[in-house]
């Protein structure tokens, strides 16, 4: 079929030569951070990281895929009865230069070529610029659209709804502690945090801010 004549033509060029915007995307604006409670991957959409004032948005696709590639493939190797479905997380972050022709290419790509594949959406945080986001994001969900986009509150109980998807291995490795002003930041009561270091290792992880 068509998808499969796509992957012929575009896993071999995936993520595209270093320096490329290609391999910048798959290193730093989309990353394969961990799994889900059920296995599934888990990809970080990280809004600042990767902002120039001009990217070429075919060769950032090729990131994107090489990094899809890459998640699934891993999610196969750990399980291979998962369910193929993937969560991703949109971190809007004080920096996000939100680029609406970027993100409908990454919405159709992902809807032409891995369609069905998303479990969920994770939006941090729902602002008004998420919202947009979310109105983009919906075109890449077949159905089930309100169930499937979950907007993170930029509130301490923010984190519960990050852990009611994301185990804490996972939520140290995508650092969500390390983010930007988050307000669980310094939330004492919470148990189980992670140490300093996974944080550090989570922002070396991550590139520079």
């Amino acid at each position: 079929g068509e998808s499969e004549k796509w992957r012929a033509e575009t896993l071999p060029r995936a993520p595209g030569p270093d320096g490329s915007d290609g391999a910048a995307a798959a290193s730093l604006l989309f990353t394969h951070r961990g799994f889900d409670h059920h296995g599934r991957p888990v990809f970080l959409y990280y809004g600042s990281s990767f902002a120039p004032k001009k990217w070429d948005a075919d060769a950032v696709m090729l990131g994107v895929v090489h990094t899809l590639e890459a998640g699934f493939a891993a999610a196969d190797a750990k399980d291979a009865s998962n369910d193929g479905c993937c969560v991703i997380i949109f971190l809007m972050d004080g920096g996000t230069k939100l680029d609406m022709g970027l993100a409908k290419q990454f919405s159709r790509l992902v809807g032409a070529h891995y369609p069905g594949r998303a479990y969920k959406a994770l939006i941090y945080p729902g602002t008004p610029l998420a919202t947009r986001l979310w109105a983009v994001a919906r075109l890449f969900f077949s159905s089930e659209i309100g169930e499937k986009v979950v907007l993170v509150k930029q509130k301490v109980e923010g984190r519960k709804t990050f852990e009611e998807h994301l185990p804490e291995e996972t939520l140290s490795l995508v650092g969500i502690d390390s983010w930007d002003k988050v307000p669980w930041g310094s939330d004492p009561d919470r148990d189980g945090a992670p140490a300093c270091d996974a944080d550090a290792g989570a922002v070396a992880a991550a590139g520079p801010a």
